[in-house]
């Protein structure tokens, strides 16, 4: 079963929306270009200035995604770009 959905914007609301929109778009095709590169954990620490085992502890936690060969963990680069750790800090 198919619903249609019906929105009624106002001009500043419509182009909040299509901003936004371009916005993201720009973004995904930013972070797209990173797709498959795996970073080391000082690589991800450096980028977001924090520490390596801060990096380490939310990975064992599981609150980021890794790969782990042997004793390395390796993330991926256009997703760690996309994470902010303070958020991750308030919701442990």
């Amino acid at each position: 079963m198919k619903h249609l959905t019906i929105f009624q914007l106002d001009e500043a609301d419509f182009k909040k929306v299509i901003t936004d929109e371009l916005a993201n778009l720009q973004k995904a095709a930013i972070l797209g270009q990173f797709a498959g590169r795996l970073v080391s954990v000082d690589t991800v620490a450096e980028i977001h200035g924090i520490h390596r085992d801060t990096v380490l502890r939310y990975a064992k936690a599981g609150l980021i995604e890794y790969e782990q060969t042997g004793k390395l963990y390796k993330f991926q680069l256009s997703y760690i770009l996309n994470i902010n750790f303070h958020d991750l800090k308030k919701n442990r």
